[in-house]
């Protein structure tokens, strides 16, 4: 297939599935986010054009789906490690985060100091709340007892707190 026909089948491929693929998206992840998982989908397809069956419209909408839900794990994913993160915040000593600072600002300084922390303090932090690991079970990774674990955990929020601390971002005074 010539590639001219490569664009035209893509095209017609767009036009006949785009809204299927939408709203499959739509249904798992909202509208806010159909968008962007059909977007993402569309360009995996053309990527992939080679892999995508022709000639049997129900396959074709099959391997859409596919491609489509392997974007929506990937975004819910995503969403579980921003839920994550915010446990962790308000798991942090009890001052309250400054007012003025939205949400985007709240995870670039949260990896910037996430970043700054030792890397055994960063791993065990990563481990309980982006993997959603029990004490117990981070203990087998880690080779530790749980309650090495426990203590390990709570060290190292306490330091995380701090360089949230000293970024001002986590202040005892709401929007110093």
């Amino acid at each position: 297939m010539s590639e001219e026909d490569e664009e035209k089948w893509f095209e017609w491929m767009f036009r006949a599935f785009y809204e299927p693929v939408w709203a499959y998206a739509a249904r798992r992840v909202g509208c806010g986010g159909a968008d962007d998982i059909a977007s993402s989908t569309f360009q995996t397809a053309w990527h992939k054009r080679h892999r995508v069956p022709r000639g049997d419209d129900r396959a074709v909408v099959a391997w859409l789906y596919r491609v489509a839900w392997g974007h929506v794990r990937n975004a819910t994913r995503g969403e579980g490690r921003r839920q994550r993160l915010l446990a962790l915040l308000r798991q942090l000593p009890p001052e309250t985060l400054g007012d003025g600072h939205d949400e985007e600002e709240v995870r670039t300084a949260m990896e910037t100091a996430m970043a700054r922390l030792r890397p055994k303090d960063g791993e065990i932090l990563r481990l309980h709340y982006w993997e959603d690991l029990a004490v117990d079970e981070i203990g087998r990774v880690l080779g530790l007892t749980p309650n090495a674990v426990r203590v390990r955990l709570c060290r190292a929020r306490m330091r995380l707190a701090e360089l949230l601390r000293g970024m001002c971002l986590w202040c005892e005074e709401a929007g110093r």
